[in-house]
């Protein structure tokens, strides 16, 4: 319960108390002074009657009649007479219903009236006694309008008082909505500093202490965000090009290698300068490093197109180009291209082939390919570009083995969406310092009688040919009707490959998914999206990170190497977790990998190692805090 509610009903309790007691003791009052009132009545009539019996001698017909009369005057509720001479009685007395008074009233109220009574004398001789109590009856009526009356006028006070009450907790507890929106805000990454400070001294010292851990948290950010960009560009960025280096591209490949794509792999660019020396001598070193980034500036301006690619410098003469999704023929055009600038940037520079030049080895790849066969067949491919020196560009293509072609690939696919052979596997993401299961990571197969399909084998044509939405629905469905509808409190991660997330039908597909479960999940489940798509596709991230958070989904981002090296967009997108290549992460330095620590710690980020084979990776991880992992190790855990 909110504070405002729990004052506003301590408030409206004491109201209610102290205004019930006051119209309680009136109420109390008038019926004390009516009660008092009936029977100093009846005492003053009782005189009278007695002496209008005295008059009838003891004749019944006259003591009836007089009883009946006094009784007609409407004050009395009961008379009744006695003779002590003879065995006569007479009693008249009211029992009908109490007109305008409902019964659970007169039964509320039940008055004790106490009754008078006297004897009937005669001179000196005492003929009877006469008893009367007075008509309660009017003072049921007169208590019935004063409760009424009373009760409207406390509704009338708390209804008041409800409405001045709302208005000065209103402007009293103004502040403290602004500072519980601030706590909000930090939930959500974002820091929010309270300008104006409280008049009430205990939210003013709430309010300068939340100030306080607001700035302290984003200094922490900023300060670790400069560090990793730093990091990053001292162990990643060739100074000189401003590409990619080495190391990076490296670590790089295997991600870029797994990336599902329209066309099942993509292209690597081997492109190698000769002349280096020579363009040292005729430009001198200055102009040379101008030339060298110029040259970089060529390569990116003719790969701008592909969103999942990576340029990097290897080595002082050689360049790789890591273009997911580039068919033959593309590549083929792309290598005419940046050739053909790489002359206008020859010529602008007073330079000529014979003096320097450049090969470009293309490797036409598949996915899942190894890593060193891949670098392998593209140095092969450079090589052969360098000695066919007129043609300069020489494109080689992996030739796959006992691999279903696409339309066999087609009816697979159907086909186990037909029969629903689609098995749902799960591995687990352990915190290896609690030692609990984390989340269960999820992927799935195709099981047929003939073999079993891995996510890896089909994702990238199934893509291709347009059936990954009907796949991923399928995939959902059943794990929304299965695996999430058990008791247990334990999360699952789903991935979503970039080109699913990057159809312009699957926002509305998942909107309604989302929707059609909204009250038959647990919440259990986490959305997982790449780093890359995230950094390159910001709006539809966002997007989709706000239709996650609406339905309170959690939000993980995979495959993290620091690409953009600024994370503030982590603020923003305010995932719970994120993903990273263990080789990666051990890359960074001490300064760097502290850093990302520090980063998501403050963000309040679960930062989790993938792909953990050994214990020794798993020592070095625990010494920077990193205790989530998930791979083959966490089946020895």
């Amino acid at each position: 319960m909110t504070l405002y509610k729990q004052l506003s009903l301590i408030f409206l309790l004491i109201i209610a108390i102290i205004l019930a007691s006051v119209l309680y003791i009136n109420y109390d009052n008038a019926k004390t002074q009516m009660i008092e009132s009936t029977y100093q009545n009846s005492v003053n009539n009782i005189s009278v009657l007695s002496e209008k019996l005295a008059t009838a001698d003891g004749d019944e017909t006259v003591i009836s009649s007089i009883v009946d009369a006094e009784f007609s005057s409407g004050y009395y509720q009961k008379i009744s007479y006695i003779s002590y001479g003879s065995k006569f009685s007479y009693t008249q007395e009211f029992k009908k219903e109490i007109e305008g008074v409902p019964a659970w009233f007169v039964q509320l109220v039940n008055l004790k009236l106490q009754s008078v009574s006297t004897d009937v004398t005669n001179g000196w001789s005492i003929l009877g006694k006469v008893e009367v109590l007075g008509d309660s009856s009017v003072i049921y009526q007169a208590l019935y309008k004063i409760f009424i009356h009373l009760l409207l006028l406390f509704v009338v006070f708390v209804i008041v008082s409800l409405v001045i009450l709302a208005v000065l907790l209103h402007f009293v507890l103004r502040p403290l909505k602004k500072i519980q929106h601030q706590a909000e805000a930090i939930k959500h990454n974002e820091f929010i500093l309270i300008d104006k400070p409280p008049f009430t001294t205990e939210l003013r010292d709430v309010s300068s202490a939340m100030n306080a851990m607001v700035q302290k948290v984003e200094k922490n950010f900023q300060q670790a965000n400069a560090i990793s960009q730093k990091n990053h560009e001292l162990l990643y960025i060739d100074s000189v090009t401003k590409l990619y280096n080495r190391r990076y591209f490296m670590l790089k490949l295997p991600e870029l290698i797994q990336t599902e794509s329209k066309i099942n792999g993509g292209t690597l660019f081997m492109i190698g300068l000769t002349g280096a020396q020579t363009l040292n001598q005729k430009l001198g070193y200055q102009k040379a490093d101008t030339f060298l980034h110029n040259l970089a500036q060529v390569f990116s301006e003719q790969s701008k197109e592909f969103d999942e690619k990576i340029i990097a410098r290897l080595n002082g003469t050689e360049f790789a180009m890591m273009l997911t999704q580039c068919s033959s023929e593309h590549a083929k055009q792309i290598a005419t291209a940046i050739y053909e600038a790489f002359l206008q940037l020859l010529s602008s520079n007073e330079l000529s082939v014979d003096e320097v030049d450049i090969f470009l080895g293309l490797y036409r790849y598949h996915a899942n390919i190894e890593v060193s066969s891949l670098l392998q067949n593209a140095d092969l491919s450079l090589m052969q570009a360098k000695a066919a020196e007129e043609s300069h560009i020489f494109l080689q293509t992996q030739q796959l083995q006992n691999t279903p072609s696409k339309e066999e690939w087609r009816t697979i696919l159907h086909t186990a969406l037909q029969e629903d052979n689609f098995a749902l596997k799960f591995y687990n993401c352990i915190d290896t310092t609690a030692k609990t299961l984390q989340h269960k990571v999820m992927t799935f197969t195709i099981e047929m009688q003939e073999r079993t399909y891995f996510y890896g084998d089909f994702i990238a044509v199934a893509i291709e040919l347009g059936l990954a939405a009907e796949i991923y629905a399928n995939i959902l469905e059943k794990l929304f009707t299965t695996a999430l509808q058990t008791k247990e409190k334990q999360k699952v991660s789903l991935r979503l490959s970039n080109d699913f997330l990057k159809s312009p039908s699957t926002f509305a597909f998942l909107e309604k998914l989302l929707k059609q479960h909204e009250k038959s999940t647990h919440k259990k489940l986490i959305f997982e999206m790449s780093n890359a798509f995230c950094t390159t596709y910001t709006t539809l991230a966002n997007d989709y990170v706000e239709l996650f958070k609406s339905f309170d989904y959690e939000i993980c981002i995979n495959s993290f190497t620091n690409e953009s090296s600024d994370l503030s967009y982590l603020k923003k997108l305010s995932p719970s977790i994120i993903k990273a290549d263990v080789t990666f992460l051990l890359d960074l330095s001490s300064d760097a990998l502290n850093s990302l620590v520090l980063i998501t710690n403050s963000l309040n980020i679960t930062l989790t190692a993938t792909a953990v084979r050994e214990y020794k990776e798993l020592e070095k991880l625990q010494n920077y805090g990193i205790s989530t992992i998930q791979g083959p190790l966490t089946e020895e855990l």
